[in-house]
């Protein structure tokens, strides 16, 4: 792991990419944490180390945690990765925007934009959680499936802090 790399990242979402990315996460030694909005389906994710929903076939790395509470979630995150379907987002970051550790960066990795405002995952960020947050987007030509098997795959990390990008890009 590079020094300037991120140690200590909790992902919003337990569908498939942040599932990959927990398991790409955990193979760099980074302390990673998965919240998902259905406590019942991240017991069960926890429970059999495998995401059976969206991710099955894939072993779970036992260094994952897994934090149901939206008020401990991203406690000690340095860094939080987004993986939320841009349609979704909205709800759950405002569900979530009260617990938001201040000056902790969030990197989306939703591709698309929101129906009805036309927004970026970037804007809705901003636009939920406010001018304080400072928002990334990690994104590429990448399927969770395709990560998970180790397939060839390139993803550019963008933020208006260029700092911010590097780092984002050294973590992962």
């Amino acid at each position: 792991m590079q020094a300037n790399a991120y140690r200590n990242v909790t992902i919003i979402g337990d569908g498939g990419m942040g599932t990959v990315l927990s398991i790409i996460l955990c193979e760099k030694d980074v302390s990673a944490r998965m919240w998902g909005y259905d406590a019942r389906q991240l017991s069960e994710i926890e429970r059999s180390r495998e995401n059976k929903k969206f991710l099955p076939g894939y072993t779970l790395p036992e260094s994952l945690a897994f934090e149901p509470e939206d008020s401990r979630a991203m406690v000690e995150a340095e860094l939080i990765v987004s993986a939320v379907p841009c349609q979704f987002m909205r709800a759950i970051w405002t569900r979530l925007r009260e617990h938001v550790p201040a000056g902790v960066p969030i990197v989306s990795v939703a591709k698309g934009i929101e129906n009805g405002t036309l927004l970026r995952p970037t804007q809705i960020l901003s636009d939920v959680l406010g001018p304080d947050v400072s928002p990334a987007a990690l994104s590429g030509p990448t399927i969770a499936d395709e990560l998970a098997r180790k397939l060839p795959a390139t993803a550019c990390a963008a933020a208006v802090d260029e700092a911010l990008a590097m780092r984002i890009q050294s973590t992962f």
